[in-house]
Order: structure tokens, then sequence, then C-alpha cells
């Protein structure tokens, strides 16, 4: 195909995707929010705290408009803002619960619109349209995204743990204080005995943004586990993750290690594949209750 032909079927492409999102978006805006507002609040809750620094930059979003945006956050009690530590320059922004429920409210509006615009679709066509999305994502990702993984500095901790808080409860509904506690205390505890020629914490960076991580953490003289592997939704999909568990594997075999495991649940099912087929199979199977949400934990162990 000619690239004449390339560049007129995407602009089609571009053409008849603004209709759907018009759309999808219409709900949103109905909510009293604008699409703009709504994919702030999304950013907001992400993390614990955040800036309207980062968050311009995450989001391209002129200063002055995104002020504007979280001054009005901030009267409706959306938000709290503080000074953050001895640099009154800079205000860290917090999510109140009353922001949270706006989120969620948000959240689960788009996700309904999702469901019902996908209603006359079957299962078999489902598919097909997420392997479709999955290409596009791929290249226009390799079209226009700087990815590239590099190791962990003490800025991303605060990432790893409220990411990782953020997304299992939104994909999973893990809530419980025993699973914020799990979770928390783990990542503290890798990062306070990290050991650079046993340890590692990687972090998949697209265009200057953490957007995902995995780590390796010494139990026994050679046997090591994979903990925290995750990734952005919008990356998923695009071969990030296998390339995370490529290069999170490649230490541990120049680290000499001979053996490596994981804990996950089955409901991951993305992940599982990508644990699969990098060679890892599963060894032990327990429910846990304590975490929110019903869940069977899995043990997936692999040889090098």
């Amino acid at each position: 195909m000619h690239n004449i032909d390339i560049v007129t079927e995407i602009r089609g492409f571009n053409r008849f995707y603004t209709n759907i999102l018009g759309l999808l978006d219409q709900h949103i805006i109905d909510s009293g929010y604008s699409l703009t507002e709504a994919r702030i609040l999304f950013e907001i809750s992400k993390t614990d705290t955040c800036t309207a620094k980062q968050l311009c930059s995450v989001l391209d979003i002129e200063r002055s408009y995104m002020s504007k945006i979280i001054v009005k956050f901030e009267k409706k009690e959306l938000i709290r803002r503080q000074k953050c530590g001895k640099d009154s320059r800079n205000i860290e922004i917090q999510m109140t619960e009353k922001g949270m429920v706006v989120f969620h409210e948000l959240n689960n509006r788009a996700n309904k619109q999702i469901e019902d615009l996908l209603a006359k679709l079957n299962a078999d066509d489902c598919d097909k349209l997420l392997d479709g999305i999955r290409t596009v994502k791929k290249y226009f990702t390799k079209a226009t995204k700087n990815i590239k993984i590099r190791p962990y500095q003490e800025q991303d901790i605060a990432y790893v743990i409220d990411r990782q808080l953020s997304l299992y409860e939104a994909e999973r509904q893990f809530t419980t204080e025993t699973w914020k506690n799990y979770l928390i205390q783990g990542v503290i505890s890798l990062v306070g005995n990290f050991n650079p020629d046993k340890d590692c914490m990687l972090i998949l960076e697209c265009d200057g943004n953490a957007s995902g991580c995995i780590a390796i953490t010494h139990t026994e003289e050679n046997v090591a586990q994979l903990r925290y592997f995750f990734l952005e939704p919008e990356l998923r999909g695009l071969g990030v993750g296998t390339n995370l568990i490529k290069t999170a594997l490649d230490f541990c075999r120049r680290k000499k290690y001979s053996h490596v495991f994981l804990w996950t649940v089955s409901a991951q099912e993305v992940a599982r594949k990508l644990y699969k087929n990098a060679g890892f199979k599963i060894t032990e199977t327990s429910k846990n209750e304590s975490w929110g949400n019903s869940v069977l934990e899995e043990r997936w162990d692999l040889d090098l």
C-alpha cells in the first residue's frame, strides 16, 4: 500500500473514531463535568498526592487552565491542597473522600457506556475488536511514544505503592487495610533492604512518566521472587509487559539465580498469559478472603 493510501485510511479512521468518542463523551458531559475535568480527576486518583505541574506534564494542559480547574475542584471539596515539605512553591494535591466518590461515579458512567456500546457484539466479535484496538495502540505507540525501562529512583517509591493500591482497588476491589498494609510494607521492606547485587526494581517510563514496574527480590541464596509487576492500562497489550518480564529475568540470570517464583491471583488473566509465555508454571493455589474480594492465589515457578 502506498503512503498516501495509508494516510487517507488513517484520516478516515480518525473521523470515524471521533464520532464514536462524541457518543461516549456525552455521557461524561451529562454528569456536569467536562472531559478535561474527568481526565484530571482520573490522574489525581492514581496516586496519594501529586502536583499541578505533574498533571500539566502528563495531560499536556496549559498551566493557567489547569489552575482554574484545580481551584474549582477545591471549592467543590473534591481535592485538598497543602505545601510540599519546606518548598512553599510546590503544592501537593490530594483526593478527598468526596472526590473519590465523584471519580468512581464518572468511572462507572464511562464503563457503562462502553458496555452498552458492545451489547450488539458477541464474544468472538469482542475478541476481534480487542485485537484490533491493541494493534492500533501498538503501532501508534511505537510511532509517537518514547518508552524505556530504567532502574527505580527514590521518587518512584510513592508511585509504585500508590498506583498499585488504586489499580487493585479499581480492577480487583482490593480495599482492606490488610491488603494495603501487605503491599505498603512489602515495598518499603524491599527498598529498605535493597541489595543491588541481588535485587532490582525496574520502572517502565513513557515520555518521561512512570508507567509501570517490576521487581526482583532475593529470598534464598539462589532463589528470587518476582514482585510488583503492573502496567498503566493504556500501555497494556503493546508488548511492553513482555519486555519488562524479560528484563527482570535477564537480571536473574546475570546474578546467577537458579530459580524464580511469583504470586498472583487467577483474575489477573493478562499477566498470567505473560508469565506462562515466559516459562512459569503454576505449582500451588490457595483461597484468600482477606483483601476485600475473594480470590484464588497462585504460585508460579520457573527454573532458569
